[in-house]
Formats: C-alpha cells, sequence, structure tokens
C-alpha cells in the first residue's frame, strides 16, 4: 500500500503486481510533464518509505526486506491488451524488458535503483545521478551506461506548471535536498550494500555524498581507459568519502583482479545472468 501512494503521488499509474514486483508507468493514460523526473523522485520515496517500515517491523519482530528498483525511459506500446475474457491496461516493448533488467542489476553493482540514459538526460535537472557503470544487461549487446540517483537538486522553476508540482510534492514527501541537507544536523539517504545483496539504506550529509559523486566518477573514467592504477586510487577516495559504498567496493575489486588476458579492454561490464 505504502509503495503505490507514492507512486500514485507522483503521478504514475499502476499497472500490475507480478509475484513481489510492482510495475509502473508514467506519461499514460494521460501525459505528465517532467514525467522523468517523477518516475525518479517516486523511486527514491519508495526507499524512504521502506526505511521507515523496517522500524515498525523491527518492533513487531518482523524481518527487514530490501527492494530494488529499476527505471527506463523509451517508445512502447500502451494500451489495453488482452482478449474477449480478460482484457488490461499495460505498456509492451523493449523498452520494458530493459528495466526490468536494470532492476536486476542492481545486486551487482550493489545499488537500489538504477535509471538508463535517457531517464537521467529527462531528469537531470531535478536530480543529481552518479554514473555507476556502463554495462551490458542479460540476453542483450546493446552497451550502455547505468547512473544512480543520489539527491533532489532544488528547484527554482517559479511557472507553478505540472512538473513544479511534482516536485514540489515529492520534496515535501521527504525526498532530500541541498537545501535541506546544509541545514545545521541534517542529512541525506544514500544507498549501502555490502560485498552481497542485501543493501540498506543511512543517512550521510550532502557533501559526502557529492564527494562521493566526485572521486567514484574520476574512478570510472580511468576504469574505462584501462588505467586500473589510478582508478584504484580515485575509488579509494570514494571509499574513504563513503566506506561500505557497494558500486565503489565492486570496482575495486575489479580494479585488483586485474585486466583478464587476451581480451581487448573498453571498461564495460558485461553481465550475462540475472
Amino acid at each position: 500500500q505504502s509503495m503505490c501512494e507514492a507512486i500514485i503521488h507522483s503521478k504514475g499509474t499502476l499497472d500490475k503486481f507480478i509475484g513481489d514486483c510492482i510495475m509502473a508507468l508514467w506519461n499514460a493514460p494521460r501525459s505528465v510533464k517532467g514525467y522523468q523526473a517523477a518516475s525518479v523522485g517516486a523511486a527514491m520515496e519508495m526507499q524512504r518509505r521502506l526505511v521507515a517500515l523496517w522500524e515498525e517491523w523491527d518492533e513487531a519482530g518482523l524481518p527487514q526486506i530490501r527492494m530494488r528498483i529499476g527505471i527506463n525511459t523509451d517508445a512502447v506500446l500502451v494500451g489495453n491488451v488482452g482478449c474477449e475474457h480478460r482484457i488490461n491496461y499495460t505498456c509492451l516493448g523493449d523498452g520494458v524488458n530493459l528495466a526490468s533488467r536494470l532492476e536486476a542489476v542492481n545486486k551487482k553493482l550493489g545499488t537500489v535503483a538504477l535509471v538508463s540514459g535517457t531517464t537521467k538526460d529527462g531528469a537531470q535537472e531535478a536530480f543529481r545521478f552518479r554514473h555507476v557503470a556502463t554495462i551490458t544487461v542479460p540476453g542483450k549487446a546493446q552497451v550502455l551506461p547505468v547512473f544512480e540517483p543520489l539527491y533532489a537538486l532544488p528547484c527554482t522553476d517559479t511557472s507553478g506548471d505540472e512538473e513544479l508540482e511534482i516536485r514540489t510534492s515529492l520534496s515535501g514527501a521527504g525526498l532530500v535536498t541541498p537545501d535541506n541537507c546544509m541545514s545545521p544536523g541534517a542529512s541525506c539517504e544514500v544507498s549501502r550494500a555490502t560485498t552481497e545483496v542485501l543493501h540498506c539504506w543511512r543517512q550521510l550529509p550532502l557533501l559526502s555524498l557529492a564527494t562521493l559523486a566526485e572521486f567514484y566518477e574520476k574512478g570510472l573514467h580511468h576504469f574505462a581507459s584501462g588505467d586500473l592504477e589510478e582508478a584504484t586510487k580515485w575509488f579509494g577516495s570514494a571509499q574513504r568519502a563513503v566506506p561500505n559504498d557497494g558500486p565503489t567496493e565492486v570496482l575495486l575489486q575489479l580494479c585488483r583482479a586485474g585486466k583478464p588476458g587476451g581480451m581487448a579492454w573498453d571498461g564495460v561490464l558485461r553481465f550475462e545472468h540475472k
């Protein structure tokens, strides 16, 4: 219920439940200005709500559960699909499949939310993203960069349009912005992953998040060019800025393993299995 409310609050459309998965879409059946930012904001709000639920479950003696999210923006088929016996409003297409693959890749990279480049491009004025890696997903040869949303940026648009309404409502729901992070004692949320699949969220100052992103992306640049020694230095700095950061630990392990023999280095992480 709580996760569905976060989606609806951001003007998303609930599609279906697939086992323990919630499938949702934005910008249909009606157009939503700033729908990429709305979807990313919903993802961050869902993670925030999950952390709040942990406290309730702890008191009730219940175990914590983790959640991974994948978001992609693409042209897909949307409409009523089915037959005379059963029909439902849904979306179909390769872009839908990619969102599902990104959700699964989170556990490989130590993240809890990943978005494609098309989503990042449409939401980068609303959120600070970290370029986590350049990858291929299982079953596809396409090379694509993937990004992790870190925090919301302050909204300077005062036009009062729908995009501003969505961003303002999401910020009021608890998303972290530089404004509320810079106040005394304020903090931000970022995913922390161990070397295993499990993840949790913890509080970090905005400066730590910004420093993490800067050092990590410099390390990723050197990793892509094949300079693993220099990449290790920058990833080490990122690790000192934010210990136990999932993607940093993953890339550090790859740097220490060295380049595989007999293969041309391109810095692409190829995932063949979910």
